[in-house]
């Protein structure tokens, strides 16, 4: 921080601290009645809270109950206290899916079985020649190209998942930011960008056990045929070619480049058919009205989203326990039941200056779908919000310690922040991004604030039951963010958005490149991918994009869906000269960037 900016934030505080501690914040609940919250909301019936489902309705339902007992008024659609929106819920096998060896010897392999379809694949048919693709990476940073001189336009390649020499510690993709090109979307996306048709994925020969991947998750579709097939299917393959999977991944592994070929003769032809189901999803909404004249235009959201992984599948980190559910206690039950004891303490109080809109979102683990609705919609002017607290995964105190970010998104936060400490080691994060909520607010041009206890073991997994939660520590967070909340409602000049500068990057060396957008979450029916923000001082801004562009190319790649940029972004290196097209207000503009290295 600069000694100018300091000196301000002293003036500032003058403004914004009113009361020490703010000793007049109302009392918030007791920790036995956040708890018993936590344990409403991660109960079995609630069945992991999963947007567009049975248990997530349930327990908006439960939140919309608990804010009119206190005294809130409904501020979601047509005086209800949901504000509703489509999200994908599900994926199930159609008619018809197919995937048969045409030639040399004919050979239906069976569904399920031998075969099953990705969720991000097209729908249709193909019927193509064979490629060995080896392990379907091209990583020109570590001088690795599986596709090297390899003509797969139209046809179909056969890809081991994972990455070669995975158990050598000093392989090629052991660095951190060379991990990615394991995943399965970089093969699948490499793949398409190369011109195969459809690809074919088949676990390691090392790997234990055989079984294909559930067809689980919300992937939209990549535009190319994606299929997992079993390793005895691929034997079937590669048999014309005298070799077995085993024996092929062993070539590609020791030799000192990628093996890979067409594999004579053999050609398949598949039929994939989806159906991808939608379901309604809601944020809760309820409004406590300012109390004083000159303050009660102006507003203060807080917020917590309350749904979780369901059952588990996408997003879980325990991908052996499909079907279970995953309760999502402290992730993000404890940010919901702190967002209802707040709202219980100032509804008690009679409200504060300012007026307060609590909202539990929903879609935060689809990718901030419930945040950037109420963006999109607000219950109150956007404009006239000073400040966004969000609560997420604040059950789990430790050492005392409480994580807050954001504090130098808004002037003066930091020490507003710091003032209501109270017995809490505040470790303060100046950088308002994150993944969670507060990010669309931010993205927005709104100072937010984002308290978080740490990550734990069981993040994401069906572990994160009630009973691990600190009911102490949470009652003491919760007490914390109402001392916030009340001096952030009673100052007379609130906290005004600052734009704060990427990190400071170079061209040498680095952790992957850097671009600097803050891209919005969710489908967008025209492609593209729409940029929330632009981070100051970013190779982005100083190319020309700005906030509202949807990013159609990006080095040389089609940009459809996010996944898509990911991949373009990451087949680039710090320092790379890039060509980005946007359309904005309906034309379509292009700039050139020198990306960055991220940091």
């Amino acid at each position: 921080m600069s000694g100018v900016t300091r000196s301000l934030g002293v003036v500032l505080l003058a403004l914004l601290v009113t009361l020490p501690a703010h000793a007049g914040a109302p009392a918030t609940p007791a920790a036995e009645w956040l708890v018993e919250q936590v344990k409403m909301l991660a109960a079995p019936e609630m069945e992991g809270r999963a947007s567009g489902t049975a248990g997530a309705e349930r327990a908006a339902l439960h939140i919309g109950a608990e804010l009119q007992r206190a005294g809130l008024t409904p501020g979601g659609d047509g005086g209800t206290w949901q504000q509703a929106f489509t999200v994908a819920t599900g994926i199930k096998l159609g008619e018809g899916n197919a995937l048969r060896i045409v030639t040399p010897a004919a050979r239906v392999l069976a569904l399920g079985r031998e075969f099953v379809p990705l969720t991000v694949s097209a729908d249709g048919g193909w019927e193509g020649d064979v490629v060995f693709a080896g392990f379907g990476i091209t990583a020109p940073d570590v001088g690795w190209d599986d596709y090297a001189g390899l003509d797969v336009r139209g046809r179909i390649v056969l890809v081991i998942e994972g990455e070669p020499r995975r158990a050598d510690a000093a392989g090629p993709f052991r660095r951190p930011d060379a991990y990615h090109y394991g995943e399965r979307s970089h093969k699948v996306i490499n793949a398409r960008e190369h011109g195969a048709a459809g690809v074919l994925l088949v676990a390691h020969p090392d790997r234990a056990g055989d079984a294909l991947p559930a067809l689980a998750g919300l992937g939209q579709p990549w535009s190319i045929f994606a299929l997992a097939v079993s390793r005895a299917a691929a034997d079937a393959l590669l048999a014309p070619a005298g070799l077995t999977l085993a024996a092929a991944a062993a070539a590609v592994e020791t030799a000192p480049a990628p093996k890979s070929f067409v594999v004579s003769g053999v050609r398949v032809a598949l039929r994939v058919a989806l159906v991808r189901e939608r379901g309604r999803a809601m944020n809760v909404v309820g409004i406590l009205p300012g109390r004083d004249a000159r303050l009660r235009d102006e507003t203060i959201v807080i917020g917590a989203h309350y749904d979780h992984l369901g059952r588990g599948g996408e997003g879980s980190l325990a991908p052996d326990a499909l079907g279970a559910v995953h309760h999502g206690a402290d992730d993000n039950a404890s940010g919901v039941a702190a967002l209802l004891g707040l709202a219980r303490a100032f509804g008690a109080a009679g409200g504060a200056p300012r007026t307060l809109v609590f909202v539990a979102f929903a879609g935060e683990e689809m990718g901030l779908l419930g945040s950037t609705q109420y963006v999109r919609r607000p219950a109150r002017p956007l404009d006239r919000t000073v400040l966004m607290v969000n609560l997420d995964m604040v059950g789990r105190l430790r050492d005392r310690t409480l994580y807050v970010g954001g504090v130098d998104g808004g002037s003066g936060l930091r020490e507003l922040v710091s003032a209501q400490a109270g017995g809490l080691h505040l470790a303060l994060r100046g950088d308002p991004f994150g993944p969670s909520d507060h990010t669309a607010f931010y993205a927005a041009g709104r100072p937010v604030l984002f308290l978080f206890t740490g990550a734990h073991a069981d993040y994401h997994r069906p572990s994160d039951t009630w009973d691990r939660i600190n009911g102490a520590g949470l009652a003491e967070v919760t007490a914390f963010a109402a001392r916030v909340v009340d001096a952030a409602a009673s100052t007379a000049a609130p906290p005004a958005y600052v734009r704060l500068a990427a990190p400071p990057s170079s061209v040498r060396g680095g952790y992957g490149p850097f671009f600097g957008v803050v891209p919005e979450f969710g489908e967008r029916e025209s492609g593209g991918v729409r940029v929330g923000d632009v981070r100051a001082g970013s190779p982005a801004e100083s190319a020309g994009v700005r906030a509202g562009d949807v990013i159609v190319t990006f080095a040389g790649m089609t940009v459809t869906t996010l996944q898509d940029f990911s991949f373009a972004l990451r087949s680039r290196r710090p320092g790379d000269r890039v060509d980005v097209t946007v359309r904005r207000d309906g034309a379509e503009h292009r700039f050139h960037a020198v990306l960055g290295e991220r940091r």
